[in-house]
């Protein structure tokens, strides 16, 4: 529940640009709270938060709901704002990223205008560049998925 209600806050303020900055959180008031709930839970939750995040990120690529639009930027802006969040998920998400899901990405970001594009590529290379949990698989994984 406090992922949905974050969500549908973070549609309301404006998802376009929350994922592109790291000050996303002025723009998205409730983000913050979102934060820092999860993290209180994490002591006795991490499994089903994990669970979650995961299962909200695979649903969003398949659909064209606009909540699910803005799940993606919402996750980001999660991670920015929670290492331990990105530390949780990261290793996870690696090794869900199969073919059919870096298709279902590459058609979620084809459509975005160049700018915003632009703010989640410097976005993602900021969490990758500050993920310690799981830093070795995920270089393996950009390697390997690099290489032809």
């Amino acid at each position: 529940r406090v992922l949905s209600c974050g969500l549908k806050d973070f549609c309301a303020h404006g998802a376009e640009a929350g994922a592109g900055t790291a000050a996303g959180d002025k723009r998205v008031p409730k983000i913050a709270s979102v934060v820092g709930i999860l993290g209180h839970l994490a002591s006795r939750h991490a499994g089903s938060i994990k669970q979650e995040l995961l299962r909200m990120f695979h649903e969003s690529l398949g659909s064209g709901r606009e909540h699910h639009k803005a799940t993606v930027p919402f996750l980001l802006q999660l991670a920015l704002m929670s290492p331990a969040l990105l530390a949780t998920v990261s290793p996870e998400l690696v090794d869900s990223l199969k073919p059919p899901v870096l298709n279902q990405l590459h058609q979620y970001f084809s459509a975005m205008p160049r700018d915003e594009l632009d703010g989640v590529v410097g976005v993602v290379v900021h969490l990758l560049c500050h993920t310690s949990a799981g830093a070795l698989r995920t270089l393996r994984f950009l390697l390997a998925t690099a290489a032809p």
